[in-house]
Order: structure tokens, then sequence, then C-alpha cells
């Protein structure tokens, strides 16, 4: 059954929400995907889960202001430069290549025309890589590189639940919704093994 909650999404809503999956069940958990909100990874450390970031949140983090004019934006260059690195980081399975591309984007980062936005989400990004590639690193658990199949039951949720007036109606339809639609395909990250 879901959770509703007041507020917004923060780590202790979420510590609420996790107290409501039986034990048998958590003990059956061995990752947790997600979008990065903040305690995300503290979280996976404290029920000791494997943490898979969200590609597309990223991605569309670093793209934003990519529209038709955005070679008129100061570092364009930089940024398109940037997110072939990204990119190539979240996919290779080669560690010659992943060494290579991480110096590179440390060069593009130390450019002075490098975008704010760019450099603060691509250092985090980089302190954090193991998380996008744990698919990679764990390979035999076909983790999903996205949340988008919990993200589109959201947004299927959300029509249901948009006449009810009050928090219990909605919750009452939610409720419903979900145990008419007991499952939720989630597809993992079918993939090479990561060389070592």
């Amino acid at each position: 059954d879901p959770v509703l909650l007041p507020g917004k999404e923060s780590y202790e809503r979420w510590r609420t929400a996790m107290a409501t999956i039986p034990k048998t069940t958590k003990k059956r958990v061995r990752a947790f995907v997600s979008d990065g909100f903040r305690g995300s990874k503290l979280i996976a450390r404290e029920y000791g889960w494997i943490h898979q970031r969200c590609h597309f949140h990223l991605l569309m983090a670093l793209i934003r202001r990519h529209g038709r004019r955005s070679y008129r934006i100061k570092g364009f260059g930089i940024r398109e430069k940037l997110l072939g690195v990204v990119r190539l980081l979240l996919t290779t399975t080669d560690i010659a290549v992943l060494r290579t591309q991480k110096l590179k984007a440390q060069r593009l980062l130390s450019h002075p025309l490098c975008p704010p936005w760019i450099r603060k989400q691509t250092i985090e990004f980089l302190r954090t890589l193991d998380d996008f590639r744990a698919y990679l690193i764990h390979s035999e658990l076909n983790l999903p590189t996205t949340t988008n199949s919990m993200e589109s039951t959201g947004k299927i949720i959300r029509k249901a639940t948009s006449t009810a007036r009050t928090p219990k109606s909605v919750m009452l339809r939610a409720t419903a919704f979900l145990r008419l639609r007991k499952s939720i395909t989630c597809n993992g990250k079918s993939s090479t093994k990561l060389c070592q």
C-alpha cells in the first residue's frame, strides 16, 4: 500500500516510508535505485543495499538549457564535450577508458568557460561515480539505470487521484489502484560485465 506523507520529499520521510516495508521483504532487497535525493545514499548504506543512481535525472540536469540556440551560450563547446565524457563514464566497461575519461573530465571542469551549473553537477557525478555504475559493478543483479518505472507509476497514480478532494480520499484511491495493479515491471540494464 502507498504511504502518504505531508510536505516535501526528505530523508526523514523516506525513512518513515521504508519502515512500512515488511522485514521479510526488506531481507530480499539487494539494491536501491534512486534519483539521488538528499539522504538516498545514507538510506542505502543503513539497510546494506547497493545504491544505483538514475542516469536519466543526471543527463537531464546536464542538458538543461540545451535548446536550439544553445550554441550561443557561453561555454557551449565545453558543455558538449563534458556531456560526451559523462555518457562514456556511465557506460564504459573498459577500466583504461574509465581512467582517461575521468582525467579528461577534470581538465574540462577546470576550463574557464565551463558553465557553473555543469561544473557543480559533474563534480558531484565524479564524486559518486560508483553509484551511477553500480549496474556494471554488480552486473549479476541486472539493475535498472533509471527510476522511470516508478516515475510512470507515480504519474498514473496522480492522474487516478486527481479528482480526489481530501488526503483520505487520495489515500483510498491510490491504495485501490495499487492493489489492482499488483506489479510494476522494472527492466534491468542488460550489459557486459565490467572489466577488471
